[in-house]
C-alpha cells in the first residue's frame, strides 16, 4: 500500500513538471478530476469542467504537454494536431485542478448508419448505430428533415412522432454524412398477424400471392424470405414462384418483429402432359415417374397413377385416359383448354383446335359436352359442368 501511494506521488509529479507553470497541487490531489477524450485530426472540442471546483475570483488556465499534438486556448478549447497523446491541464497559478489524456487519431473518411431505411409505428424508438472508417474518430452531430413525423437526439435514438417520411442524417466534424430514410406508419403496431392461407400448393413456374393481415387498427409493414430460394421464391409484395419440386417455407415479418410462415408445396408443371393426344402410354408412363405421379396398385384394370387426387392418369397397352377434377386445382390443362376457362370458351378453343362437338349428356346434374377430333370416335374430350357455367372436370381419352 505504502509503495502504491509514492507511485502515484511520482506519476502526478511527472505530469506536473509537462505542464509547465503548475507549481503545486490542489489539496485531495488524489482525487484530481481525470477525463479522456480521443480526437480526429484537426478536431476540436472544450475542456470539460463540469467537475472541477473552481474558488471564486480565479481565473482558470490550461496548458498542453505536447502542443505537437494538441493545443488548448485560453477558453479551454482543445485542438488536434497530428497523431498521438497529449495531456491537458487546467488550474490556477499554482495549483492543478483537473487533467484530459487527449489521443489523436485520423480523421474519418466516411461514417455509416447501421440502417438506411426503417419502418417504425408511432411512439417507437430506435436506436441508429454508426461506425466511422477504421483507425478514426470524431464527434457525431443527428439531425432530423422533419421533426413532426420523427425526432432523433445526440446519440442516434429515433422517436417516431407521426405519420410520415424523416430522413436522419448524422454528420462528422469533417463534413462526412450517412442518411437513413425513415418512415412512420399511421396506425398502432400490430399485435396479431395472419395469412390468408395455411399451405400453398402450386406448379414450377407458377405463382402465388401471399396475404398477410394484423389486428385492426394497426398498421404494418411486411418483408418476406423463403427458406430455400432454389425451390420457391417470394418478391417483396409477397408473390411465391414455385423454382423446382420440393417442399420448403416461406415467412412474413411484420417491422415490429411478429412472424407467420405457410408451408409451400412446389410440384411439376402438369399441364406439359397435355401438350397433345399423340403420345403413347409407354411416353406417359416416363412423365408419369418424372412428375412423382404414384401407381394405384388395387385398379382393377391398367395403370392408374394420380397424385393428391389432382390427377388420374390411366395407361393400358392401346390406350391413355387422362381425367383433371377443378375443384381441387383448376390450373392444369388438356389440349389448351383447362378448368379456369368457361364451358363456353373451352368449348370454342377445342374447336377451333379442329375438335367436334358431337353431344351433351346430363346425369345427376352435371352437363357433359363432348368432342372429337375429325370423327375419330376413340378419341374424345368431354367437359363436365354442373352449374352450366364452371367447369368441374376436363377429361381426355384416346385409344391406337
Amino acid at each position: 500500500m505504502k509503495y502504491r501511494w509514492i507511485a502515484r506521488i511520482v506519476a502526478l509529479a511527472l505530469l506536473m513538471a509537462s505542464l509547465t507553470g503548475y507549481a503545486g497541487v490542489a489539496e485531495g490531489f488524489g482525487q484530481t478530476p481525470s477525463t479522456s477524450v480521443k480526437l480526429g485530426r484537426g478536431e476540436t472540442c472544450k475542456f470539460d469542467i463540469s467537475t472541477i471546483a473552481a474558488a471564486a475570483g480565479q481565473t482558470l488556465k490550461y496548458r498542453s504537454n505536447n502542443t505537437k499534438v494538441a493545443t488548448v486556448a485560453a477558453d479551454g478549447t482543445i485542438t488536434a494536431l497530428r497523431k498521438g497523446k497529449a495531456t491537458i491541464g487546467v488550474g490556477y497559478d499554482s495549483t492543478l485542478l483537473g487533467v484530459c489524456h487527449v489521443t489523436v487519431v485520423n480523421s474519418p473518411k466516411r461514417v455509416k448508419l447501421s440502417e438506411v431505411s426503417t419502418v417504425l409505428s408511432v411512439g417507437d424508438v430506435k436506436t441508429l448505430a454508426t461506425r466511422l472508417s477504421d483507425g478514426s474518430a470524431s464527434a457525431l452531430t443527428f439531425t432530423s428533415s422533419n421533426e413532426k413525423v420523427a425526432t432523433v437526439d445526440g446519440d442516434g435514438n429515433v422517436t417516431a412522432i407521426a405519420g410520415g417520411k424523416a430522413t436522419i442524417t448524422v454528420k462528422t466534424y469533417n463534413d462526412r454524412t450517412a442518411e437513413c430514410a425513415v418512415y412512420v406508419l399511421g396506425g398502432k403496431a400490430p399485435t396479431t398477424l395472419s395469412l390468408n392461407v395455411p399451405v400453398v400448393d402450386i406448379q414450377v413456374g407458377e405463382t402465388f400471392k401471399l396475404s398477410p393481415s394484423v389486428d385492426a387498427g394497426s398498421d404494418a409493414f411486411y418483408k418476406y424470405a423463403s427458406q430455400n430460394r432454389r425451390i420457391a421464391t417470394v418478391n417483396a409484395e409477397g408473390m411465391i414462384t414455385g423454382v423446382r419440386r420440393g417442399s420448403t417455407s416461406v415467412a412474413v415479418r411484420t417491422h415490429n418483429g411478429l412472424i407467420q410462415a405457410v408451408e409451400v408445396n412446389v410440384k411439376a408443371r402438369l399441364k406439359d402432359v397435355y401438350g397433345s393426344l399423340t403420345n403413347d402410354p409407354a411416353t406417359y408412363a416416363l412423365y408419369a415417374q418424372k412428375l412423382g405421379l404414384e401407381r394405384d396398385e388395387d385398379a382393377p384394370a391398367g395403370t392408374v397413377a394420380c397424385r393428391d387426387g389432382e390427377l388420374v392418369l390411366s395407361m393400358t397397352s392401346s390406350s391413355c385416359t387422362v381425367a383433371v377434377a377443378a375443384i381441387l386445382n383448376p390450373r392444369y390443362c388438356i389440349e389448351g383448354i383447362d378448368t379456369a376457362m368457361t364451358p363456353e370458351v373451352a368449348a370454342a378453343k377445342l374447336i377451333a383446335n379442329g375438335w367436334a362437338l358431337t353431344g351433351n349428356k346430363t346425369s345427376d346434374g352435371v352437363e357433359q359436352r363432348a368432342f372429337t377430333r375429325a370423327g375419330d370416335e376413340t378419341r374424345f374430350i368431354a367437359i363436365a359442368t354442373a352449374d352450366g357455367a364452371t367447369i368441374q372436370g376436363i377429361l381426355a381419352q384416346w385409344n391406337w
